[in-house]
């Protein structure tokens, strides 16, 4: 690993002494293609972060000291990036300068492409927000917390480099209405300068092989399910031909009748290579059932799986191969439907989770569960997303692993469920499972910047025109919608 220490923007010593930071670094990484690299302030002790780094380095990891940046982020980017954990490794796109781990082989495939004459905190996030979407790992760790920020003049201009136009001037409308204030220099500066974009090859990046010296291939797998007993007999039959045996499969069958049977006779009737735990309840949602049957495993690994999946029979066995390579403690395949067609080549941070396609590790899943307030409505799959980052770990979507996802026509948990607020005169906007996961999962910044556009999107969908009638009725079914969203906290 090669240190490169810097103050005011200055090397200090070695080779590079009297260098600026980012021209440093370009010549230290063509000079030495195969090394890992950290750059730090000086006087700063870089032991802990450093050693949180741990042994085995990737090419494919970009990580920096604690820094939330702007806040304002919030406004234009709706993602699980922003709300950044102080405590533990928390994946996001956002950088700090005060210590940060890139390696010589991400910096010279993009040297020729960013210029080394640019501000270093624009520098590291800019890679940052650029190599995040291309398959590159970034991260922050709980160390060395700095307070570094963009002014507004370099704020617009990342927003205008790095997101569709029209979200400058959304940031500039939440800056009136929410700060009022009015940066229009920043604002009109900002339309001068061009998206950027920028080519970096992960596939290659992440060819490295991590390799423990054990790995335990024991898993188990959970489905819930409901009036689908002929597409789940296929989920079992698909993966009865595995490679890899699981070691148990636990189904909760749902039925919301008191007096009703279970509809699985095949489980008893036919004989299977593996052991099968089922348990048929009367009350019906998947964020219950799935807790029920994530109780009930025992193994290192589980994997989370719909009753309306096909796969072939090395399934398995890829995941498992994937897992060795990379060390994950989390994976999401591929779920895709009849003539889908997946653009992303690399395996990259995902914005959600699936609950239907991962496989998780037990140290990951002990910590996490299915928010019971979610239940019978949307946002328990992100919800749960969001826990494993909150614990320390990271969603990362596996494009070469792939399952097909029937998305049959019957059955399944999105039956319909009357909520208490649907007799109300003024309907809640948006709906109050998403306020519930909005104001859990995501920053002031991000819950305003979603208002707004959500003013803007049901305009008219209130029967009016008008907009100072739209603003009322939009208004009432925002705090309609609040006002229920605090019901689901407190258990309705």
């Amino acid at each position: 690993m090669i240190i490169l220490e810097y103050k005011q923007n200055k090397i200090c010593a070695g080779p590079y002494q009297g260098k600026s930071v980012l021209p440093a670094l370009y010549d230290c990484a063509r000079e030495n293609p195969e090394e890992p690299i950290v750059v730090k302030e000086r006087d700063l002790d870089g032991t802990l972060f450093i050693e949180a780094l741990g042994e085995n380095l990737s090419r494919n990891l970009f990580i920096s000291n604690h820094n939330p940046l702007n806040q304002d982020f919030g406004y234009v980017e709706d993602s699980p990036f922003l709300k950044i954990s102080k405590t533990v490794k928390y994946p996001t796109w956002i950088k700090g300068t005060s210590i940060f781990y890139i390696h010589a082989a991400l910096v010279n495939q993009v040297s020729d492409q960013l210029s080394a004459s640019q501000d270093l905190l624009y520098w590291v996030n800019s890679l940052g927000k650029l190599a995040q979407s291309a398959g590159v790992f970034t991260y922050q760790l709980p160390y060395h917390l700095s307070h570094n920020k963009l002014s507004d003049s370099l704020l617009y201009q990342f927003v205008q480099q790095h997101y569709k136009r029209r979200w400058t001037l959304l940031l500039l409308l939440c800056h009136i209405l929410y700060e009022k204030r009015f940066p229009w220099a920043a604002f009109a500066k900002a339309q001068f300068f061009k998206t950027r974009k920028i080519k970096i090859d992960a596939v290659v990046l992440q060819k490295k092989v991590f390799k423990p010296d054990e790995f335990d291939l024991e898993y188990e797998i959970i489905i819930p399910t409901l009036g689908r007993p002929d597409y789940l007999y296929q989920v079992l039959k698909d993966i009865a031909r595995q490679t890899i045996q699981p070691k148990k499969i636990i189904i909760i069958e749902q039925n919301a009748d008191s007096s009703s049977k279970s509809e699985l006779y095949y489980l008893e009737e036919e004989t299977w290579p593996f052991q099968m735990d089922h348990q048929l309840i009367h009350r019906t949602g998947s964020c219950h059932a799935r807790n029920l049957a994530i109780s009930k495993t025992t193994a290192p690994w589980v994997m989370f799986f719909d009753d309306d999946a096909r796969f072939d029979k090395l399934l398995f066995e890829k995941i498992f191969q994937t897992l060795k390579q990379t060390g994950l403690s989390v994976i999401n395949t591929a779920y895709l439907q009849n003539n889908d067609q997946d653009k992303v080549t690399a395996m990259i941070q995902w914005k959600s989770f699936g609950s239907g396609c991962s496989m998780v590790n037990r140290d990951v899943f002990e910590q996490c569960s299915f928010d019971l307030a979610l239940e019978h409505g949307y946002g328990e799959d992100a919800d749960y997303g969001m826990q494993i980052r909150n614990a320390g770990y990271d969603v990362i979507y596996t494009p070469q692993i792939q399952i097909l996802h029937l998305k049959a026509p019957v059955g399944g948990f999105r039956s319909e469920f009357i909520f208490p607020w649907q007799f109300e005169k003024f309907k809640p906007k948006p709906s109050p499972q998403i306020m519930y996961f909005r104001r859990k999962n995501t920053t002031l910044q991000q819950l305003q910047g979603y208002k707004l556009v959500l003013f803007f999107k049901f305009y008219r969908g209130f029967g009016t025109s008008n907009p100072i009638k739209h603003y009322r009725y939009f208004r009432k079914a925002w705090d309609r919608s609040v006002y229920w969203s605090h019901k689901l906290s407190n258990g309705l």
